[in-house]
């Protein structure tokens, strides 16, 4: 006949610790490796954020050595990744806020004593944009280049006592001025 003995309350304990031991050390593993793995997507989300105007170009190392790309290709691969939208994205959706908060200035709001404001209020938000796009050209030339495009069209479109949106040929040039400033820091940041 076998004997078997029962274990201890404090045995029982032990076990217990050991197990909950062993489960806290696989979860701390299984959180370790997940927290490897999103840090590595940011770093790569990141860099592409970066747009392709801080990053030197280092295809061509990598590139296999099949066909040589012709330098017209490779102008154009990397003028495509300076214009890109993904780095801009919160620039863009700055500018239009600032568009947006412009037509309530002017058209919505007409508060007794604002009016004498106004001019202030819509200058400071017009600067804000004009920022917006400046620093958008550290990563990207798509505003600077349509804020320029764009400005120019306007400007050139309209007479000198026309207006367009309620702004007239003056703040259009400004619009141009804004966009050579923009691609002038984009200048600054090429490499």
């Amino acid at each position: 006949m076998e004997h078997t003995m029962n274990p201890s309350d404090a045995d029982m304990d032990d076990l217990r610790e050991q197990v909950n031991t062993h489960r806290r050390q696989r979860e701390y593993q299984q959180l370790s490796a997940e927290i490897h793995q999103n840090h590595q997507a940011v770093v790569i989300d990141d860099q592409v954020l970066e747009g392709e105007l801080q990053n030197p170009d280092r295809a061509q190392v990598l590139k296999t050595k099949r066909r040589a790309s012709s330098f017209v290709e490779m102008v154009l691969r990397r003028l495509m990744g300076m214009l890109s939208f993904k780095p801009v994205i919160g620039n863009i959706i700055a500018v239009g806020l600032a568009m947006l908060a412009l037509y309530y200035v002017y058209q919505e709001v007409d508060l007794d004593g604002f009016s004498k404001y106004r001019h202030y209020f819509g200058m400071g938000i017009q600067i804000f944009a004009a920022i917006q796009i400046i620093k958008s050209g550290t990563r990207s030339l798509l505003l600077p280049l349509l804020a320029m495009v764009g400005g120019s069209m306007m400007a050139h479109s309209l007479g000198p006592h026309e207006t367009l949106l309620t702004f007239g040929k003056t703040f259009y040039e400004y619009v141009i001025i804004t966009g050579i400033i923009g691609l002038g820091m984009s200048v600054l940041t090429i490499d």
